[in-house]
């Protein structure tokens, strides 16, 4: 039994770090798609998905109402659906990362993270992250844990832990559950580009740390909220001239911050609207992505076949939100990146 235990152990590193020295190449997704979805994004050749664990939408959902028994009791059945698509995933070569996408007690009417002022939260956030790591500590396709999603923790009451110190308390509690499963870390507030080199690293080994780049908002958003001016990329943005050159310089003091640390870097999440007009949402995401490569950073899209602003799959009037007779630019940049993933 020994010798078992030992070679199980070590099949489950050799599994979960064989992201070492590999790129992930993937996206964000919807997590109500089933099997056929996901049958279309491997034969898009993508290695990787963040899986939103997100309760009825973003960023307001019925998490706000702060029912506890019931937030669990939807967490067990999201998990439960994934767990049933576990065997396609290891079949087909797609690691999971697990995003808590909805934390306990969801947002206030302000926006407000009860997280941050209400100590029932931070302890229900403490006890599923535990769970999670009971349920998954041996699941060699989960290829780690991304505490929760873009924290924001500047509403922070007296008495209660701060975004760094609850999440080395849950990291504490999940190794000693959990010793191989990578942690992903965002860091607070809301995980732009600006955040992370202002941020002290957690003292543990065996830590990502991830930062979301919808950077310039203007154009990457434009027209969601309002009909704007149609806003070109590359161009001027802001009153600032927004290229390739720009974007770097965006997330230079991130670059510098991963050598200093001598960290490791995801970006959870990136995209661009896809009613920008001309070329520039693919002109915007090529840039984008050959920067991450060009750092050597793993990155996913956000995102597959979730809401329609993002997906690559429709066409790019906004007015007409319907699939594409054909592959748009948009997917087949996506898919042109994912021909260089080896499963």
């Amino acid at each position: 039994m020994k010798l078992f235990s030992l070679l199980f152990f070590l099949s489950t590193i050799i599994s979960i770090y064989a992201i070492n020295g590999t790129t992930l190449r993937g996206t964000m997704i919807n997590p109500l798609l089933t099997e056929d979805d996901f049958k279309v994004l491997a034969s898009w050749n993508a290695n990787h998905v963040r899986w939103q664990l997100l309760w009825g939408g973003f960023p307001h959902g019925p998490a706000d109402k702060g029912d506890i028994p019931a937030y669990e009791a939807w967490l067990e059945t999201a998990l439960e659906h994934l767990d049933s698509l576990l065997p396609f995933f290891r079949q087909v070569g797609i690691k999971v990362l697990l995003d808590l996408h909805t934390p306990p007690g969801g947002r206030d009417k302000n926006d407000k993270w009860p997280l941050f002022y209400n100590q029932t939260f931070q302890d229900t956030f403490l006890n599923v992250w535990e769970k999670m790591a009971n349920r998954y500590k041996n699941e060699t396709q989960i290829m780690g844990f991304d505490l929760v999603n873009e924290p924001d923790d500047r509403d922070l009451a007296p008495g209660l832990l701060n975004w760094r110190s609850l999440a080395i308390v849950a990291i504490q509690r999940i190794r000693t559950i959990d010793t191989l499963h990578p942690i992903v870390l965002e860091a607070s507030p809301v995980s732009g580009p600006e955040t992370l080199p202002n941020f002290e690293p957690v003292p543990f080994d065996n830590v990502i740390y991830s930062f979301h780049m919808y950077e310039p908002y203007q154009f990457v958003f434009q027209n969601v909220f309002s009909n704007d001016t149609p806003i070109y990329y590359p161009g001027i943005i802001g009153g600032k001239m927004w290229n390739k050159d720009q974007l770097r310089a965006t997330m230079q003091a991130t670059l510098d911050w991963q050598k200093t640390h001598n960290a490791t870097i995801h970006v959870g999440e990136f995209s661009a609207i896809r009613w920008a007009p001309g070329n520039s949402t693919c002109n915007y995401l090529n840039d984008v992505i050959e920067l991450f490569e060009e750092n050597g950073w793993n990155w996913d899209y956000h995102a597959f076949r979730e809401w329609q602003g993002w997906n690559v799959e429709m066409i790019g009037d906004k007015d007409h939100p319907q699939p594409s007779p054909v592959p748009t630019d948009r997917q087949l940049l996506l898919m042109k990146w994912f021909q260089k993933n080896k499963h």
